[in-house]
């Protein structure tokens, strides 16, 4: 049996308490009172070994309304110990669009490419640091700088040269329109104040621990822009999502899906947009565009009212957030939520859209050499790597100072 301190104070009809859990007060007469404290409000009645006790509940303190098909969901919390199952994609190397074989071989190319311009400027850095230490007059050094410095040019050429893709489009028809109603629904999507993508999700039994939540979440921040995939050149920039264990690009003719292991793309005719909306259970920062349904505690019994026997129980608010998940038959299994639901909606309705689009895009082999020539062995090839052995071999040979 653990020890307590209580001590109370009486000022007639009024009565002060004074516990670890902090201050309480009372008023009434003997076998009828009305009390509040920090553990809530409440009713105590009965004489004679007879008593009764009821809660008193603040207007609006509800669990998610009786109506609503999907139990409300909280985000994952130390406490809990049921198993999650993940929601993540298949490598992105194995969705294949056979619409744009070339061009998925071309993106993991260059993606997969090491640049040569940090190891040049390296080795030139370094090398430069050895000749100072050296007795040399003036004009050696102005010489080994502007030397150094077109080395790092010729990297850097290298680089753009063989280490880019370009992409470029031209709309026919409504294509255009329909990329434009993408990236307009995009942009509402992406103007809500909370938008993350859940990795995990799954049931648990424990909801008194759990603020009586029947699903947990394990979500991330997922801040969608619009942006271009890495060493890409493009004439657009492009509705992102993800950006981070997968990375998601909407193209007007194809999503282009990026990760670890390299660059997949999906037709659109493949891609499954689905969407719909559940209470959650916020306990973090509440987006101020979201819809409030109610509150709940965060340690709760099965009546909805707070469970005493934690101190540090709080009231949660729970919130109506959208959902939207995105699958094909090649592997893609990504969910997002966001604050205001609608705005799912409308994004997954202008994918269908595009279904019936007819964009053009093609890499362009006249400004940039193709995927057939990017191992090919150049005069400029041919000096920048003789030009890099010349300054490993000097940092090396020349005499190091006593």
């Amino acid at each position: 049996m653990g020890f307590y301190i209580r001590k109370g104070f009486n000022f007639g009809p009024l009565r002060l308490n004074l516990s670890r859990s902090g201050l309480g007060a009372s008023f009434g007469v003997r076998g009828a009172r009305i009390g509040v404290g920090p553990r809530g409000s409440y009713i105590h009645m009965g004489r004679g070994g007879l008593y009764y006790r009821q809660t008193l509940h603040s207007a609006g303190q509800t669990t998610v309304p009786s109506g609503s098909e999907i139990p409300p969901s909280v985000q994952q919390q130390p406490i809990a110990v049921d198993n999650l199952q993940e929601i993540s994609s298949t490598s992105a190397i194995g969705m294949a669009d056979i619409s744009a074989v070339q061009l998925v071989q071309e993106l993991n190319r260059v993606k997969k490419r090491v640049d040569l311009f940090p190891f040049a400027g390296l080795a030139g850095a370094a090398l430069f640091v050895r000749l100072l230490y050296l007795d040399l007059p003036w004009p050696f050094y102005i010489l080994g700088f502007l030397a150094l410095f077109g080395l790092a040019l010729l990297a850097r050429n290298d680089d753009v040269t063989y280490g880019t893709a370009i992409l470029n489009y031209s709309f026919e028809g409504d294509s255009g329109q329909s990329f434009a109603q993408l990236k307009s629904a995009f942009a509402r999507l992406a103007g809500c104040r909370g938008v993350w993508r859940v990795n995990a999700a799954g049931q648990t039994s424990d909801w008194k621990r759990n603020a009586g939540a029947g699903v947990l979440e394990q979500r991330t921040d997922s801040r969608p822009i619009l942006s271009r995939p890495p060493k890409v050149e493009c004439n657009i920039d492009v509705p992102t999502l993800g950006r981070g264990r997968t990375s998601l690009y909407f193209f007007p003719d194809r999503l282009l899906v990026y990760d670890s292991s390299g660059v997949g793309a999906i037709s659109y005719a493949e891609l499954k947009a689905q969407t719909g909306q559940a209470g959650f259970i916020e306990a973090d920062s509440v987006p101020s565009d979201a819809q409030q349904i109610g509150t709940t505690w965060r340690f709760v019994n099965r009546n909805g009212g707070p469970d005493r026997r934690f101190n540090n129980n709080r009231q949660l608010p729970i919130l109506l957030y959208g959902k939207m998940s995105l699958s094909s038959e090649s592997g893609l299994n990504e969910l997002f939520q966001y604050s205001v639901p609608d705005t799912g909606v409308a994004f997954a309705a202008a994918i269908e859209n595009l279904r019936a689009a007819n964009p053009t895009a093609a890499y362009n082999s006249t400004e940039r050499p193709g995927p057939s020539s990017a191992n090919k062995w150049t005069a400029n090839r041919a000096l920048l790597w003789v030009s890099l052995g010349l300054v490993v071999a000097m940092f090396f040979l020349l005499p190091w100072p006593s």
